[in-house]
């Protein structure tokens, strides 16, 4: 049964923006581990941008390849978990979303530096490699996403 409704998930999450899936992973956090919600958080340096948004980005400190999340939680001899998001692979497409070259770049440096660094393709994945890094069994945290998909997919920030 679980691992029907984790295939009906992938299937959604396939129509679904990055943002979007995002935005559940994100969610689903803040719902599972609120003493920790705030140290996990988004960086807004992505998407499309005016040429004057884009240079206020890079003159307010954005730099190119850094990931989309970030959990200010030290663990596991890991200064932080640094998380890109990717949609995940499509039926009928070769691959699933891809790291850029700036992304490569960023991620290297990060984990030279001491820090967790993940590409993930949806939620499933994300409550993997976040459990993982706080080594936790992810097990539980499936079964819950397979009963409360919708609630959290729809929730408030």
């Amino acid at each position: 049964m679980k691992l029907m409704k984790l295939q009906d998930i992938l299937k959604q999450e396939q129509t679904q923006s990055e943002a979007q899936i995002q935005h559940t992973c994100v969610a689903w956090f803040r719902h599972t581990f609120p003493d920790h919600a705030e140290l996990l958080f988004a960086v807004p340096n992505g998407g499309m941008r005016t040429g004057a948004s884009g240079a206020m980005r890079k003159y307010e400190g954005a730099v190119a390849g850094a990931p989309d999340i970030i959990f200010l939680h030290k663990k596991g001899g890991y200064g932080a978990l640094l998380i890109e998001m990717k949609k995940p692979k499509v039926r009928g497409q070769q691959s699933a979303g891809k790291q850029s070259e700036a992304q490569k770049v960023f991620q290297h440096k990060a984990e030279r530096d001491g820090f967790k660094y993940v590409t993930i393709h949806g939620l499933q994945e994300f409550i993997e490699e976040l459990c993982l890094y706080a080594q936790i069994d992810y097990a539980p945290y499936l079964d819950d996403v397979c009963e409360n998909y919708e609630t959290y997919r729809k929730a408030k920030l």
